[in-house]
């Protein structure tokens, strides 16, 4: 024992702490990401959930008025038509335009409020930012 050679520690401690920077900051940005990916979902989630009603809301509109167009304003117009004493094509275009207004009324209600229910969102952005600019400083400063 006393012929061996003993290791030297200074050349290999240089490589040793690049390559353990490397796979520490490696080591990171897989934490970043899939914590990234954790926020984005928990996101998702939230945001599904508040706007739940409003697609709700949206969907049964839809229905109905797809299953009442036919039906109810044939009949809306036949009324106008015999107490109005107007032309039956008159009742029908009267009948049409306040479907059309009555839709269109539902359909931005439900639109504005889709697009609050999307808010939530803003956490996960602002989090990837800070993530961007964190991952930009150590690059940055791994020169030094």
């Amino acid at each position: 024992m006393a012929g061996q050679a003993t290791l030297n520690d200074n050349t290999g401690s240089s490589v040793n702490e690049v390559l353990g920077g490397i796979g520490g900051l490696g080591n990171n940005v897989v934490t970043l990401a899939t914590l990234q990916a954790r926020l984005a979902a928990a996101d998702l989630r939230e945001s599904v959930t508040r706007g739940l009603m409003a697609w709700i809301a949206l969907g049964a509109g839809l229905l109905l008025a797809i299953g009442s167009t036919t039906v109810g304003l044939m009949g809306i117009a036949w009324w106008l038509a015999t107490s109005w004493a107007v032309a039956f094509s008159l009742a029908l275009v009267l009948v049409a335009a306040g479907g059309i207004v009555t839709s269109a009324v539902l359909a931005v209600l439900a639109a504005f409020r889709l697009r609050s229910s999307f808010l939530t969102f803003r956490r996960s952005r602002e989090e990837l930012e800070r993530n961007v600019a964190w991952l930009g400083t150590v690059f940055s400063q791994s020169g030094r």
